[in-house]
């Protein structure tokens, strides 16, 4: 059993360093804490596209969190259900009507979130005088 988480979080080191090193825009890992019961905002993007990588930490050993997505400008929401362990998410692009997207999570257990981002601007606009 030690082996196997042993593993699972090498893996899980290893995804996040190789998709932010080979990023668009290189970003900090953030490390977010998500009290038992609680909802938090884990991420916010404005034109961007890209993905975000995660990697979830639970004090009882499951490192589960219940993800969704808030995409802007109607404030619809997109259910991500269950997530667990290490992982990767597509952010909401423009041509999905996508202004701005917000990532919130709930956790049962009090649980830790790092989360890294590999994005780029989505649309630029020029303006001309």
């Amino acid at each position: 059993m030690k082996k196997i988480i042993h593993t699972t979080w090498s893996f899980a080191i290893i995804l996040l360093c190789a998709t932010v090193l080979s990023g668009a825009q290189r970003s900090p890992i953030k490390e977010i804490k998500v009290p038992a019961g609680q909802t938090v905002d884990l991420w916010l993007g404005i034109n961007v596209s890209g993905k975000l990588h995660y990697v979830i930490k639970a004090r009882d050993g499951k490192s589960t969190l219940r993800m969704w997505w808030i995409i802007q400008p109607l404030g619809r929401v997109t259910q991500l259900g269950t997530r667990t362990g290490a992982g990767t998410l597509e952010i909401p692009a423009a041509l999905q009507g996508s202004v701005s997207a917000k990532l919130r999570g709930k956790a049962t257990v009090d649980t830790i979130i790092d989360i890294g981002e590999n994005v780029a601007v989505d649309n630029s606009l020029t303006f001309h005088w």
